[in-house]
């Protein structure tokens, strides 16, 4: 997310419920997070700085990571033509505000290959 206090609030959930977060603002961050520590799970947020787009990021990750890393979008977006091509891409979408029970629901599926 590119609001802070958005992705302080994500980070201190996640690591509550036991995850290991790597929390980044950009995707030359996040190419150089993977390099680091390939993830288990990519949550990414749908509208990204410039033109990228979340499940475009994620295709770059999963090619620098080397494998189909499962991943979520989260997308504050009501704009029609936004939400279906959001809903394309063929992750998980969830809409903000993202409900955590939903949010660990959907992670929890994910870590399980459902």
């Amino acid at each position: 997310d590119d609001d802070s206090s958005v992705q302080q609030a994500m980070d201190c959930l996640l690591t509550g419920w036991g995850y290991q977060v790597a929390s980044v603002g950009t995707l030359e961050d996040a190419e150089w997070s993977v390099q680091e520590a390939p993830p288990d799970l990519l949550v990414m947020d749908y509208r990204l700085p410039g033109d990228l787009t979340g499940a475009q990021a994620i295709g770059v990750l999963r090619e620098r990571i080397g494998k189909d890393v499962p991943a979520v979008v989260i997308t504050g977006d009501t704009a029609p033509d936004r939400l279906r091509e959001a809903q394309a891409s063929g992750f998980p979408l969830l809409h903000k505000p993202v409900q955590p029970a939903r949010l660990r629901q959907t992670l929890r599926n994910l870590a399980a290959g459902t």
